[in-house]
């Protein structure tokens, strides 16, 4: 498994502007909060989700972080914090290397600095953000900030290029994916598959495969249930030309997938070789902070950084000496003398902010390719679909041009001129596919060259650095394939419960063939076969599908975990069962042996163990108050490895007596965001997160939407103004607890 993955101020005066700057009518970056507030109307629906009517972007943006900030400020500044690179004063030495590795890129510092050179418009998106979480300190002064005094626009440009590392800095090729840190051993082995298990569904079918000839859209990203990478919903319509609702995580303008009236998109994780990593070499005698280039040297810079770290009830200092050179920060020791430095592609020049928006106002498929192209999005498969029945995939990232001549996946030499990036490839550069004879398109997290049964791109078409996982084809894009190559003269109904399918494709293609091998086991190993038989016999009699009432479920999961392993992506036999039929069989007797030791029966429903459970207000996965004392509904989401649609993932059973006895699971990472829509001439869509809109427990919207998660339902979007008036049962502007409709305003 994996996690990672995204509220915060403090009071101030409403007439301030976002950059602690009285407003003037000279400032261009000044604004009037109270006059953004009373330019919108914020209507919350029957689950809490924020529908925004803003006369333009920069009021849309404000009341989104308005709105964000009443749900769930605590996670804002967490993420903030986080790029701030001051990471370590809230959870001490255990996230040091983190707040390192944000200084070694110079985040905070580059950051403010780079703010002033922004164009205005994204200058002033920035402002009438962080006003708007200013606006919710200053208007709630009992709400107090864990660190930070408040919210400055630059900290936006800190947050995006954090995050940016954060998904992107295994591309880094500096041979430490899952950095050394003040964490034990087993806490880093938990942490880095909690990091690979992020990942994501998306689908679309074309009007062929559909009852009333409209394209549908599935948007289904895996993301952790706490900390960064958490997914906010909300609907905005901007006087500015759009209307969007979708979902991104806390701390963001604008939301970054879901739907307007005329298209949509889902996003996945994808490996794009979008950074790269040098072999530096100082070996000048006369000045250490030479390197070598071409036939002679160019000399690095140096600086030295101060890190505050909790220690106790209060902090100590670190002090850490820092190098770069033009290709990047120096993030290891190579050899003698020798040094790696690294870089990703346009971490100080893209702003996806820019991008989302130009995305969010597309009215078409040119529209949308048109924004695409801007290649501000650092990674993901990009999936979308419109009203006029295209369906289109990118295998979207920022890479550099390289000198193909090189092995990219792993540092070149730096002294090299030759190892130059050549600029970025363009969008029409890029693996895609639009409207494939078979009339679906999936993206799981998969190579792009079997995206669909028919029309993929070619591999031999790119460059070999381009990407990275070419030859990974997951089991849930295969199942993904299998699903949706059956689908006929679907309605929306039906599309709503494909999502939540739980076919496991590993139960239904290995099973049978176990069945045979045991028929052979009786006859070189009959005892081994009769302890085998009962429980295999028990999975034969099951149609290999996901229920929380199912028995067959937890067997074939807990077989399928001793055979490949805990964690993800965990789709590779473990050595010792490879060629080893009796020690397969062995392995279920095994994982039979553990429910019964753990459970008091073998068979027990899949519901029973796996669980919802929600706590706030906490990032850290080990410090997560689990219990099974405390109140949890059932969950039929299924780990991902073995092939399933409907994928959450689970923490292990604990027992460490006296400290700790935890007998069930509770997700963790998963199913965080759904959307299914149909793109009818006027979209409809159903929606969900995994928990609900906000972090108070004492909300009625705290829990609830989980509930409709464990029955496998979505809930109404509300994508129709009318509707989403009609159904409000609280319509206010930013700032004022009054209703305005109960009030007559």
């Amino acid at each position: 498994m994996r996690r990672w993955l995204w509220s915060g101020a403090m009071a101030l005066l409403c007439s301030l502007a976002f950059s602690g700057r009285a407003a003037a009518d000279n400032d261009p970056l000044s604004v009037d909060p109270a006059q953004l507030a009373a330019q919108v109307v914020v209507y919350r629906d029957p689950y809490g989700v924020p529908h925004i009517d803003a006369k333009n972007d920069e009021a849309a943006m404000f009341a989104f972080a308005y709105c964000q900030a009443e749900d769930y400020l605590w996670q804002i500044e967490d993420s903030y914090v986080m790029g701030l690179g001051r990471f370590a004063e809230l959870y001490g030495k255990k996230v040091l290397e983190k707040d390192i590795t944000n200084r070694a890129f110079e985040i905070p510092q580059r950051s403010q600095a780079d703010f002033k050179q922004l164009d205005a418009k994204s200058q002033r998106y920035c402002v009438a953000f962080t006003a708007g979480l200013n606006y919710y300190l200053a208007k709630h002064p009992q709400v107090k900030l864990r660190l930070l005094e408040r919210f400055e626009p630059w900290y936006m440009l800190a947050f995006g290029r954090a995050a940016m590392i954060e998904l992107g800095g295994g591309h880094l090729h500096t041979s430490r994916e899952v950095p050394e840190s003040y964490a034990d051993a087993t806490e880093r082995q938990l942490q880095s598959e909690l990091k690979v298990a992020i990942g994501s569904n998306a689908w679309a079918i074309g009007p062929q495969k559909t009852k009333d000839g409209h394209a549908m859209l599935f948007v289904n990203p895996h993301q952790p249930y706490y900390g960064f990478g958490q997914f906010y919903e909300g609907h905005i319509r901007s006087g500015d030309g759009w209307n969007f609702i979708g979902a991104t995580f806390f701390g963001s303008p604008v939301p970054t997938l879901g739907h307007n009236e005329h298209c949509g998109w889902a996003f996945t994780v994808n490996e794009p070789d979008i950074g790269s990593a040098w072999i530096e070499t100082f070996d000048d005698p006369k000045e250490p902070l030479n390197y070598r280039y071409g036939d002679g040297y160019r000399k690095a810079v140096e600086w030295t950084d101060t890190i505050k770290v909790k220690k106790g009830r209060g902090f100590e200092e670190v002090k850490r000496t820092f190098r770069k050179t033009h290709h990047g920060p120096i993030l290891r020791r190579h050899g003698q003398n020798q040094f790696v430095a690294a870089m990703l592609g346009k971490l100080y020049d893209a702003l996806l902010s820019r991008q989302s928006i130009e995305m969010l106002k597309a009215k078409n498929l040119q529209d949308f390719r048109r924004a695409m192209n801007m290649i501000e999005l650092p990674i993901f498969n990009t999936v979308y679909a419109d009203v006029e029945g295209n369906i289109y995939y990118v295998y979207n990232g920022i890479i550099p041009r390289r000198d193909p001549s090189f092995d990219w996946s792993k540092p070149v030499d730096g002294s090299d001129p030759r190892t130059e990036w050549q600029g970025y490839h363009s969008l029409d550069d890029l693996p895609q596919m639009l409207n494939p004879p078979s009339g679906y398109i999936q993206s799981c997290n998969s190579t792009p060259f079997t995206t669909s049964d028919d029309g993929n791109p070619a591999m031999g078409d790119f460059p070999e650095y381009m990407v990275t996982d070419k030859h990974d084809d997951k089991r849930r894009a295969k199942v993904s394939r299998y699903l949706l190559r059956d689908v006929q003269n679907a309605t929306f109904d039906d599309w709503l419960k494909l999502i939540f399918d739980t076919t496991i494709y590993w139960a239904r293609t290995e099973l049978p063939v176990y069945g045979r091998k045991l028929e052979t086991l009786k006859e070189t190993n009959p005892d081994l076969a009769a302890k085998a038989e009962p429980y295999l016999k028990h999975l034969l009699d099951w149609d290999g599908r996901g229920d929380i009432t199912s028995t067959q479920t937890t067997l074939c999961m807990a077989w399928y975990e001793e055979l490949y392993g805990f964690g993800y992506p965990a789709e590779t036999l473990k050595r010792e069962f490879v060629g080893n039929p009796a020690g397969q069989f062995e392995a279920l007797i095994t994982a039979a042996r553990k429910l019964q030791d753990t459970f008091g029966d073998w068979k027990v429903a899949w519901g029973d163990v796996n669980r919802l459970q929600r706590h706030a207000n906490v990032s850290d996965f080990f410090l997560i108050p689990f219990s099974d004392n405390l109140p949890s509904i059932p969950s039929a989401g299924l780990h991902g490895p073995p092939g399933v649609a409907f994928t959450m993932y689970f923490t292990p059973t604990v027992y460490v007596p006296p400290l700790k006895i935890m007998k069930k699971h509770y997700a963790v990472v998963g199913t965080s965001y759904i959307s299914a829509v149909e793109f009818a001439p006027k979209v409809k869509s159903q929606t969900l997160v995994q928990y609900g809109v906000s972090s108070d427990p004492k909300s009625p919207h705290f829990f609830d939407q989980a509930k409709l998660l464990s029955e496998r339902k979505l809930k109404p979007s509300y994508f129709d103004w009318e509707e989403a008036k009609a159904h409000a049962e609280r319509t206010y502007h930013p700032g004022e607890e009054v209703n305005l409709e109960t009030a007559g305003k």
